[in-house]
């Protein structure tokens, strides 16, 4: 037991809160998502008018990857939790995509 009575336990603590907590898989960016804001950032800045849903697809591949639709139920779905990237416009086929911020 150290002098403080606490065992162990605080000399453990004290070397985490020094050395830093490991990387949990939480904490660490999905590169695939990253990969693919940057993807659709591209094709968005050659298309400021905005393009319709199924060209992004063919233009991003990232799109239709089971790691980046992890945990979302459609590409609409995984689109609208990037508002930071793309704005959506329109229902089904006739779903447009523009640049983030884009005023319609």
């Amino acid at each position: 037991m150290t002098q403080n009575g606490t065992g162990g336990s605080a000399m453990l603590y004290s070397k985490v809160l020094a050395t830093g907590a490991p990387p949990s898989s939480d904490t660490q960016p999905n590169t695939d998502l990253m990969k693919l804001k940057k993807a659709l950032r591209d094709l968005l800045a050659q298309y400021p008018e905005g393009v319709i849903l199924s060209k992004a697809r063919r233009s991003c591949p990232l799109l239709l990857t089971s790691e980046v639709l992890d945990g979302y139920a459609s590409v609409r779905q995984l689109l609208e939790s990037m508002p930071d990237v793309v704005t959506l416009r329109g229902l089904g086929v006739q779903t447009f995509l523009f640049p983030a911020g884009t005023k319609l």
